[in-house]
């Protein structure tokens, strides 16, 4: 079974046909003040706005989650995996109540072809921010910037000289997996030349998704640490998360259709395309796809096997939709 919310906000945006959704979590209902739901329900993946936050609850071990949670802890202070549902903030983003956990792994998706996830929020919860700081007492995790590993045998020295780190890998596809890309994101970065420059993120930051030339439907994500042993990871793998951004790819607008130039047209047997970058699909006149490319300003397209007919060349780029008709 699936959980179903409400999106808690949308704000208009000037001159876009359709508004940005902001899921805040706010609308989320927790039992009280101090509290969370890992989905020991078992009801399994949060839906908001149609947009999916993959949670999964194993009754083993004493329960045992991934994905998601929604939390409104507030303790910045108390360390060890009983705080593992606060953010190191001590709320969420903009002093706002609500929020989201990320633990381990677990899946975004917007489930629609027509909308993208735009940006979201992003900060470290207080058991991953302290273990790094302090180290975990008795635990796995080293204390960032020593040389020391932080397995749970003993101070062994790891080789690191203090060059720590902890990144966060995000893997994005547009709603059809044709299109992939990544970022990664430094939860922490002790590696600077420059000693004052370490840190562990403290705030909230943005992650945007804008730059990627197609919009971006889903996405995963994986942790890597300084910290390892036997290939494991040490440090607490953990985000907070809140404020995801989605809106409609219709939303885009229309731009110059002399910013992107098509020739010959009619076609022959090559068509070359210029100007702009992002995703270039010619459609024949009843929408079949007949190509799709990544186009990076400059392409040459093999249309020596289309039939006589008409065809629409577009291209949708972080700027807007280019839209040619061809002949052929």
């Amino acid at each position: 079974m699936k959980k179903i919310y409400m999106m808690v906000s949308a704000i208009a945006l000037a001159g876009v046909v359709n508004a940005q959704t902001t899921i805040d979590f706010e609308s989320f209902s927790l039992s009280g003040a101090e509290s969370f739901d890992n989905g020991s329900a078992q009801m399994g993946d949060w839906i908001f706005s149609g947009t999916t936050l993959q949670n999964v609850y194993d009754t083993a071990w004493g329960g045992y989650w991934s994905g998601f949670s929604i939390s409104n802890m507030t303790d910045i202070v108390t360390t060890g995996f009983g705080n593992q549902y606060s953010a190191f903030t001590g709320s969420g983003y903009a002093s706002s109540s609500q929020y989201a956990v990320h633990y381990n792994m677990g899946e975004i998706n917007t489930n629609n072809s027509l909308v993208k996830i735009d940006s979201f929020k992003i900060t470290n919860t207080t058991y991953a921010a302290l273990s790094m700081l302090h180290g975990d007492l008795g635990g796995f995790g080293k204390k960032f910037g020593t040389s020391v590993s932080g397995d749970y045998y003993g101070n062994i020295p790891d080789g690191s000289n203090g060059a720590d780190f902890l990144s966060l890998m995000i893997y994005v596809e547009n709603y059809d997996a044709t299109m992939n890309d990544s970022l990664e994101f430094f939860l922490a970065d002790y590696r600077f030349a420059d000693s004052t420059m370490d840190y562990v993120l403290a705030d909230w930051q943005n992650i945007d998704f804008s730059n990627f030339s197609f919009p971006v439907a889903r996405m995963n994500f994986t942790y890597s640490s300084s910290d390892t042993t036997g290939g494991w990871i040490n440090t607490p793998t953990y985000f907070a998360m809140d404020n995801l951004a989605t809106s409609s790819v219709n939303a885009i607008s229309e731009l110059d259709n002399s910013a992107i130039s098509a020739f010959p047209n009619p076609m022959s047997d090559v068509l070359f395309v210029n100007g702009g970058i992002g995703e270039l699909v010619i459609a024949n006149s009843t929408g079949s796809i007949m190509s799709r490319v990544q186009h990076l300003n400059e392409s040459s397209l093999n249309v020596s096997t289309y039939p006589s007919g008409v065809y629409f060349l577009t291209i949708q780029t972080n700027e807007g939709k280019v839209t040619h008709k061809l002949i052929k």
